[in-house]
């Protein structure tokens, strides 16, 4: 080899090593400026309460700002969109819940596909319930049974192709195979005040901070919980397993999302961070408060947890012939 190819060779090394070693550096420097969670729920709701604790934690970690934006509307549709049209940087996150897996099937023209956004992390969750008021003479689940027969249960969700009433609806008409009148609320909080009032006499709701304290003090009566196992929340309610439906589990959730293309030096970090985040003794005790379940996983599990929950509500969608 002559001199002047061996010098070419080292500068041509030289120049590869230098832009391997700034790709790095670049990789290890996130984030260098703001990053931003788009919440696609109204303020004070699941979604944002979980997403500004998580905002709040993660950007300690990270040493930088996390600025909030609240985008609601379409069921998420609105948040999820405009993220998935953000360049893939690792600066812009959505915050969003379980709607993002059954608007997969629930919507036909929503302009985006959850293909073109990346799970980063799942970390809270609480299973689907049904409570009553005791007033209404339920007490037990046979009497819910007993009532529906006689077509005097009265179901109140916190509206149509929300989480909660989805599954119920497929509980009902698929499972159990009974007719329960659904009469859908503007939100959790009008339904519940319905169920305390007397005008419904059956609630399907997740099982959150807004449930579990009237059940537990007696005001309310859980009648079962769609979850493997018993909610720590709600140690006294049964599963739907336990009540001879083993096969009915459903869950809400609220994950944070990036597009997709983001770095998976990015993924990683931002994941790792959260997971750590919720390893925090307030971040727990916080949502501990909200009756909230925190797993940690990996990107890869992240992944294929998401991608079953699309599977598993587009079977409940489908069944129960919702579409909007």
């Amino acid at each position: 080899m002559s001199k002047t190819t061996r010098a070419i060779c080292l500068a041509l090394g030289l120049a590869a090593m230098v832009g391997l070693n700034g790709a790095v550096q670049a990789q290890e420097a996130w984030p260098t400026k703001r990053i931003s969670f788009v919440i696609g729920f109204a303020v004070g709701g699941f979604a944002d309460t979980v997403g500004r604790i998580i905002a709040n934690k993660v950007g300690e970690r990270l040493n930088q700002n996390i600025i909030i934006q609240t985008m609601e509307g379409a069921g998420g549709n609105l948040a999820a969109r405009h993220v998935s049209l953000q360049p893939a940087d690792g600066y812009t996150f959505l915050i969003t819940t379980t709607g993002l897996a059954i608007n997969e099937t629930l919507y036909k023209n929503k302009q985006f596909s959850a293909a073109s956004l990346i799970p980063i992390a799942i970390p809270v969750s609480a299973p689907e319930s049904l409570v009553t008021n005791p007033k209404s003479g339920i007490k037990t689940f046979p009497d819910l049974i007993a009532a529906a027969k006689e077509g005097h249960a009265f179901m109140g969700t916190p509206g149509i192709g929300s989480g909660s009433h989805i599954a119920a609806e497929y509980f009902f008409k698929k499972i159990a195979k009974i007719e329960v009148k659904h009469i859908p609320f503007q939100g959790g909080n009008p339904a519940m005040q319905a169920l305390l009032a007397g005008d419904i006499n059956l609630f399907a709701s997740t099982a959150t901070a807004s449930t579990i304290p009237p059940v537990l003090s007696g005001e309310l009566v859980g009648l079962a919980v769609a979850s493997p196992q018993r909610d720590p929340a709600l140690p006294a309610v049964p599963t739907f397993a336990e009540l001879g439906y083993k096969d009915f589990v459903a869950s809400s959730w609220t994950g944070v999302f990036a597009r997709a293309g983001t770095p998976t030096a990015v993924i990683d970090r931002m994941n790792r961070e959260i997971n750590e985040a919720m390893k925090d003794p307030d971040v727990r005790k916080r949502m501990d408060a909200l009756g909230l379940i925190t797993t940690t996983r990996s990107p890869q599990e992240t992944a294929a947890f998401f991608k079953d929950e699309i599977g598993r509500w587009a079977i409940m969608v489908e069944a129960t012939g919702l579409s909007m």
